[in-house]
Order: C-alpha cells, then sequence, then structure tokens
C-alpha cells in the first residue's frame, strides 16, 4: 500500500492530541479516536483503544482476588504458621522453619523472569491458571507433610512456581488497560495482598486452634482454586502497549484487523505479533534505571519479610498474647491494603516517583526506628501499622515504575526479572534473622534481627533515590528530544 489510508476527521471534539514516538503517530480527539502508524512508504489509520472500561477493571479485580492469596502462604500469613510449626517440629530451629516460607517467596520470584516470558509467549490467563492449580495442588501436599523438608518441597519451592505463573500476569495486566489512573489501578490491584492478609491473618489464627494446622492447610487450598482459579479468567492482556511517553504500539493482528474494516488490502509492517525472546529480554540490563531498581529490590527483599514472619514472635518476646501478636499481624496487612490503594491514588496526581521515594524512607524508619523502641502493645501496633502502609504503597508503585520507565511491552518479563533480585535477597533474609535470633540463645535478642531488616531497607531506599534522579533525567532529555 503506497497512499495513506484516510479517514474523516471526527467532529465530536475541537480539541486534538498528538502523540509520536519514532514513526509511530497517535491522534486523539478528547477521547481517544485514531492512530497513526507511519514508515518510509506506508501509513495506515487504527482506533486508539479507550483507557480503563469494563473490561479493564475487571481485569483489576482479578488481580487483586489473585494477589489476596499468591503470597499469603509464604509471607504475610507465615507468622502464624511458623509459630506453630515450632511445636509440631521442636528440634528444628529458628532459621530452618522460617526457610519454608523464604524459599517459597524466594521461588516466587527467582521464576520471575521465566514465568513472565512463558506469560508474555502463551497469555497471561492460561498462565495464571495453571498457577492457581499449582498453589491449589502444593497446599494439600504440604497437609500431608511428617518432616520438615516435605514443607520445604511442598509450602516452599512448589507453591512458589505456582505463585510466580499467577502473580506476573496478574500484576502486568492492569497496566495494560491504563495509563493516567495507573497508580490507582495497580494500588486496587495489589491492595489484594492487604485485603487477603488482613482476612488471612485472623482466619488461619482461629482454623489452627479449631482443626489443626493440616487441615487448615487443606481449606485453604480449596479457597486457593476457588479464589485464584476463578480470578485468572479475567487476568487477559490488551493487544495494544503503552510506551515510557504515553504513545501506542499496535500488534500486527490489530491493524490488520481495523485495516479490513475500512475495506483497505492486508497492512504489512514492521510490528509483528510480539514473542519476548530470552536475550531480547535481558537488554534492559543495560538501562542503569534498571538497575536501579533491580538493587533496591536485592536489598528490601532481604529485611521486608522479617517483620512480617517475627512481628508475632516478638510481641510474645515482650511479653504480649499471641492473640495480639496475630492482631498486630492483621492490623499490619489491613493497613497495607489501605496503603497499597491510597498511596497508589496519590501517585496519579503527584508524582509515582515521589511518593515511592518517601515509601521506602518511610519503610525503613518503621522499621530501624519504631520497630527498635516497641516494648508495649501500642508502640508494636504503630510500627505494624506504619511498616504496612508504607510497604504496601512501596510494593504497589514498583511496577508503576517499571511501565513509566520502560513501557508496558513485554512488562511481565521486565517484572519478573527485577523481582529475582529481590528473590535472592528474600532467600537469604528470613532466614539470616533466624540464625541470628538462634546465636543469641540462651539470653534471646532481637536486637540483630531488627538491625539487619531496618539497614537493608534503608539500602533499597537509598537505590530507589538513585533511580528517581535517573528517571527524572531521562524524562528530560526525552523532553528536549522531541
Amino acid at each position: 500500500m503506497n497512499a495513506a489510508l484516510e479517514r474523516p476527521s471526527p467532529t465530536r471534539r475541537d480539541t486534538t492530541d498528538t502523540i509520536v514516538q519514532g514513526s509511530l503517530a497517535v491522534t486523539t480527539a478528547g477521547a481517544p479516536d485514531t492512530a497513526t502508524l507511519s514508515s518510509p512508504t506506508k501509513e495506515a489509520v487504527v482506533p486508539l483503544a479507550r483507557e480503563g472500561g469494563a473490561r479493564a477493571w475487571l481485569v483489576v479485580l482479578g488481580s487483586f482476588f489473585i494477589h489476596s492469596f499468591a503470597f499469603a502462604p509464604t509471607e504475610y500469613v507465615f507468622g502464624i504458621f511458623e509459630h506453630h510449626y515450632q511445636n509440631i517440629f521442636p528440634d528444628a530451629t529458628a532459621s530452618s522453619i522460617a526457610f519454608v516460607g523464604t524459599t517459597g517467596s524466594s521461588v516466587t520470584y527467582l521464576a520471575g523472569f521465566l514465568a513472565g516470558i512463558v506469560a508474555d509467549r502463551f497469555g497471561f490467563r492460561i498462565t495464571a491458571f495453571i498457577g492457581a492449580i499449582i498453589m491449589t495442588v502444593s497446599l494439600i501436599l504440604a497437609s500431608f507433610a511428617t518432616q520438615l523438608w516435605h514443607l520445604y518441597l511442598t509450602q516452599g519451592i512448589l507453591f512458589g512456581i505456582g505463585s510466580s505463573l499467577a502473580y506476573y500476569p496478574a500484576i502486568a495486566a492492569p497496566s495494560h488497560y491504563f495509563s493516567k489512573k495507573r497508580g490507582l489501578a495497580t494500588g486496587l490491584a495489589v491492595s489484594g495482598v492487604g485485603a487477603g492478609g488482613l482476612v488471612l491473618a485472623p482466619l488461619t489464627h482461629s482454623l489452627i486452634d479449631k482443626v489443626d494446622i493440616f487441615w487448615t492447610l487443606r481449606i485453604l487450598a480449596a479457597l486457593c482454586l476457588v479464589m485464584c482459579g476463578g480470578a485468572s479468567m479475567f487476568i487477559v492482556e490488551k493487544k495494544e502497549h503503552l510506551d515510557p511517553n504515553g504513545s501506542v504500539s499496535e500488534q500486527r493482528q490489530g491493524i490488520e484487523e481495523k485495516d479490513q474494516e475500512y475495506g483497505s488490502a492486508s497492512l504489512e509492517t514492521r510490528m509483528e505479533t510480539e514473542k519476548t525472546p530470552f536475550f531480547e529480554a535481558l537488554k534492559v540490563f543495560k538501562d542503569p534505571r534498571f538497575l536501579s531498581l533491580s538493587l533496591a529490590e536485592l536489598a528490601a527483599s532481604v529485611g521486608f519479610l522479617i517483620p512480617l514472619y517475627y512481628m508475632q514472635t516478638y510481641s510474645v518476646f515482650i511479653n504480649l498474647s499471641a492473640d495480639q501478636g496475630a492482631l498486630i499481624l492483621g492490623l499490619s496487612n489491613g493497613a497495607s491494603f489501605a496503603g497499597r490503594i491510597l498511596l497508589g491514588l496519590i501517585s496519579d496526581y503527584v508524582s509515582n516517583a515521589k511518593v515511592l521515594l518517601f515509601c521506602s524512607w518511610a519503610t525503613a524508619f518503621a522499621v530501624l526506628v519504631l520497630w527498635m523502641v516497641s516494648r508495649t502493645f501500642p508502640t508494636m501496633l504503630l510500627m505494624g501499622l506504619m511498616f504496612g502502609f508504607f510497604a504496601g504503597g512501596y510494593v504497589s508503585l514498583v511496577p508503576v515504575a517499571v511501565a513509566e520507565s520502560f513501557g508496558t511491552k513485554q512488562m511481565a518479563s521486565t517484572i519478573g526479572l527485577m523481582y529475582a533480585a529481590g528473590g535472592l535477597g528474600m532467600l537469604g533474609g528470613a532466614p539470616l534473622a533466624g540464625f541470628l535470633l538462634d546465636v543469641t540463645l540462651p539470653n534471646t535478642s532481637y536486637l540483630p534481627v531488627i538491625l539487619t531488616a531496618g539497614v537493608t531497607m534503608l539500602l533499597g531506599a537509598l537505590c530507589i533515590s538513585c533511580w528517581a534522579y535517573l528517571n527524572r533525567k531521562a524524562s528530560r532529555a526525552r523532553m528536549e528530544a522531541h
């Protein structure tokens, strides 16, 4: 096709905005209406998809339910499991028991790059559904464990694989449908973690007291199948991607469909159906912003699980009841739920980089200062609430930072690659804390544990500061180029 395809100019709106990225020019009239693809010899006009809509919010809902369960048995309620596993396996050390949850969390993140590639290659829905099935099977198998290493294989490795396959499509999908409200959409999606923790922490504690820990695992397996399996049906990627500056790239299939709609011949274009080659995805390592985010994940993840795993046991250590410890953990998860939504919403109006930066420093303060001085229920509750709120905001805003810095194309694999660094941190964080706790026996001291968590989160905040500077510099360079 040598001539441009033409349509009558839109009359519904008077205001027209044009966004240009490379050879792609996007023209919108108020609500997005047309997109023009230019090349040295070819040009086409295709409709530009509207942001949001009912389908988009269903994607957010599905992501919410997957988030509500995908991390619960290995992170947000594992502190409750850990307390009871110490009674079931009295000869096991604190670090060896903590390694069960750490293994699950680490595998979730370490397998993220491959899970992201699978999702980008075969589709988000089928990948998330397979992940839900694997998580369900892993919890059923864990309920028959008679030795600690059985839990490493089931609640640890197998659950982590399933969680990874379900999580990365769920975290990437909302950004495919939103740009202006990306912070809110992502915040609502990942707030499922806080909501799940708020509900599952007291539920797990109550079930263990009533039916024992193994039947609790089976009940949680049934919940996983219903919640995550059903929610995976809503996790569908979009055929359209937003680049970092807001322009749009369409897949060949979408262009050909619209080409036929306007009565033209098939359009040959360089924009082929997107697959994610392994080495192509690795090119993101050349960007210093990606390295800064990855180092932030590596450092912060060392300390992130420590409060979640030891908040309840520390509460008992300072002579609070186990019920009070479970309440603090549950309310911390509730604060995480609120932080993910509110801070995500604020980031849409202020600046994602500024809010993310504040969250990283506030989380470090909550652990390094507040936890250090907590000796009573009110101070411990304050620490749990502040940690949950700002850590929740941090978790929800990192995927937004990825989308803003690198676009939504191949987003699942990009996030997976970055979170793999976080997996390395998680693999060592909680077991290291358990080891430090063991070496203080018989005069148990949590000081080394708190310092480890706080200092590593402080290093993570410094890396986020570096990313914010580099991202601001890149944005200015992009504006000057245009």
